[in-house]
């Protein structure tokens, strides 16, 4: 999952920029954006009060809801309360393409990121392989090696005689070469019966992804898109990159 732009915007919003922050130029963004994007969000990973910048490592969502489609091998409604990222900051990012440019305006690139840990309280109905599920407890899942995609389409505005970006599409995928499933209760009243669940869970982990991911990325790819724009309607466009 990678979390660049969403951190990078954070990160510039404040109205003085620390002098060891590099900002892109708007007429040659790729290659800049590809390494300093990256830089930026590390050196805030613990958070700075002064700039209003929350702490990214780890990152906390307050919930996050999702169900997968009723085909396939998973079936299930989904809530995570008081759920914590941690590794965001370990991503990098390659082949930026970006034009801010009226007329078309867009950021694509890809990323990796070593791992991923989600930990979080949980609740969770449906059906999972040949399992039925009604759990709720704590869960604690870790993605490995994950590539992932980011498109945004963006557009220009003015406000206060200043011209704003505004972000009005995020394409937004992810893929792991490895996922490791911990959910505590998941079937419930059984201890050994969740073990076994659990270990024929992993045993398909990325069957189980496949069908789970594409909902996971439709709302996390919401917050980020309603995120930016709380961001960008603050600061202009000026302020965001150099000439």
């Amino acid at each position: 999952m990678n979390f660049a732009l969403l951190l990078f915007i954070t990160i510039i919003s404040a109205k003085t920029l620390p002098p060891d922050i590099v900002r892109c130029r708007k007429s040659d963004p790729n290659a800049c954006l590809d390494v300093h994007v990256m830089e930026a969000v590390r050196k805030f990973a613990a958070g700075n009060k002064d700039l209003g910048i929350v702490p990214l490592e780890p990152l906390f969502i307050e919930r996050v809801e999702f169900a997968a489609p009723g085909s396939g091998s998973v079936s299930l409604h989904q809530v995570y309360r008081n759920a914590y990222l941690h590794g965001i900051t370990s991503a990098t990012i390659t082949d930026s393409e970006a034009n801010f440019d009226d007329g078309d305006c867009y950021w694509r690139y890809n990323s990796f990121t070593p791992a991923i840990r989600l930990e979080a309280d949980y609740t969770m109905k449906g059906r999972l392989l040949l399992f039925p599920i009604n759990g709720q407890g704590r869960c604690n899942n870790t993605f490995y090696e994950i590539d992932g995609r980011n498109e945004f389409k963006c557009e220009k505005y003015v406000k206060k005689d200043k011209t704003h970006l505004r972000m009005v599409e995020h394409k937004f995928r992810i893929q792991p070469k490895r996922v490791v499933f911990d959910y505590n209760n998941i079937i419930g009243g059984n201890e050994e019966f969740n073990k076994e669940v659990l270990k024929t869970v992993n045993e398909n982990a990325l069957t189980v992804y496949a069908d789970v991911g594409p909902a996971l990325e439709e709302v996390m790819s919401r917050i980020w898109l309603q995120s930016i724009n709380e961001v960008f309607s603050r600061v202009p466009e000026d302020e965001l990159f150099l000439p």
